[in-house]
């Protein structure tokens, strides 16, 4: 244990989150809608009809997020992709009718209180879709594998370091009416789900896999939900790991990735395409996931350096892992400057600790976040 008592010396000493900086988001209130700090960390809490909440975003984290359309450009650049905008702004728009209902009723009330371009927010939403970048580890810990009783769950969040993304970071906890309370870790304008937990506890992550990587020859579907509003619907609708798994089973799905999922039983890896979902469960009580399909049916071995590096904490003999050991894990499959955002989830306990930056998060102490006293709240 010698490595996790040195990395647990650093830990201690590194700074947290991100306290050093400036709140780049203002406290504010919109209706019912709040933004206020825990910690270092911004919390946007949305109440209400599906318009309400949008208009609370739009004021609260559109408006007042520090220079949003610069934020736009300069991703833009950085992908390479500055001359496909209006290519990008079509598609996005191709797959506007494919959008939860509830959820454009909060796209377009975002764009209308924050006087933004609603096609700039169509592909917020739908980058993931649509564009590439994505490169995030996922580790799984079951209960008999851990150390804190319950299952826990981490998360590196790999993306293209663009100049200011963490002053667009935030958590978002969406009280929606009739649908279940959850949180979302994202970058304001992105109103889907690339991390996120509800009130039972469900703790989802995405891992992209690029569509020609995988075996069933999927193919791009037009009429699919967008990803990240797949995802979020899972956290809207589901208690459970069955469950989520059922939901999708059902849904029409636009491309290819993997599904990180975790319950307070348990979790195991969704790997996805258009027209198959296969399971992956846990090895010895963990499973761990990179960015490729492992399942016979979708990928079979590929090669990974930062899987190669996790996969031996699925061996019979790896001991229990707690909270502190899943970031060690984490920080050693950082990828520097694209590390974006490192987190666990506790599922059993409804907590996250979270540490993000514009680049290695991993260095960073993270932020004990009680998502499950949000949830209850009023």
């Amino acid at each position: 244990m010698t490595r996790f008592v040195l990395f647990a010396a650093v830990f201690a000493l590194a700074p947290v989150a991100r306290g050093a900086d400036p709140k780049p988001f203002p406290e504010a209130r919109h209706g019912n809608g709040e933004l206020r700090y825990d910690g270092p960390v911004p919390v946007l809490v949305l109440r209400g009809k599906p318009a309400e909440m949008g208009e609370q975003f739009g004021k609260l984290a559109i408006v007042n997020a520090p220079d949003i359309g610069g934020l736009h450009e300069r991703f833009l650049k950085d992908s390479g992709q500055e001359k496909r905008w209006p290519f990008l702004s079509a598609m996005s728009g191709l797959l506007k009718p494919n959008f939860p209902p509830h959820v454009l009723a909060e796209v377009e009330a975002a764009a209308k209180a924050s006087d933004r371009e609603l096609p700039l927010l169509l592909f917020a939403n739908t980058v993931a879709d649509l564009s590439s970048g994505m490169g995030c580890s996922t580790v799984v810990v079951e209960k008999g594998r851990s150390a804190t009783g319950g299952p826990v769950f981490g998360r590196n969040f790999d993306w293209l370091p663009t100049q200011g993304i963490a002053d667009h970071t935030l958590v978002v906890v969406y009280k929606g009416e009739g649908k279940r309370a959850f949180a979302a870790v994202t970058v304001s304008p992105i109103a889907g789900v690339i991390s996120g937990m509800n009130d039972a506890g469900l703790s989802v992550t995405m891992n992209e896999i690029r569509i020609k990587a995988s075996k069933d020859q999927a193919k791009f579907d037009w009429k699919g939900t967008p990803i990240l509003l797949a995802f979020r619907r899972v956290l809207e609708e589901c208690g459970t790991v069955a469950e989520a798994e059922k939901l999708l089973r059902g849904m029409t799905r636009t491309t290819t990735c993997c599904m990180t999922i975790c319950d307070k039983a348990g979790g195991a890896v969704f790997e996805l395409t258009p027209t198959n979902l296969e399971v992956r469960a846990a090895e010895n009580g963990v499973c761990c996931c990179t960015n490729h399909f492992r399942t016979d049916k979708l990928g079979g071995e590929a090669k990974c350096w930062r899987y190669a590096k996790l996969a031996p904490l699925q061996a019979k003999d790896g001991g229990k892992l707690g909270v502190a050991d899943v970031f060690a894990a984490l920080d050693g499959v950082t990828q520097g400057k694209s590390t974006l955002q490192s987190m666990v989830f506790e599922p059993a306990d409804r907590v996250l600790h979270l540490a993000y930056a514009d680049g290695h998060a991993t260095k960073l102490k993270p932020r004990k976040l009680d998502l499950g006293k949000l949830f209850d709240g009023k």
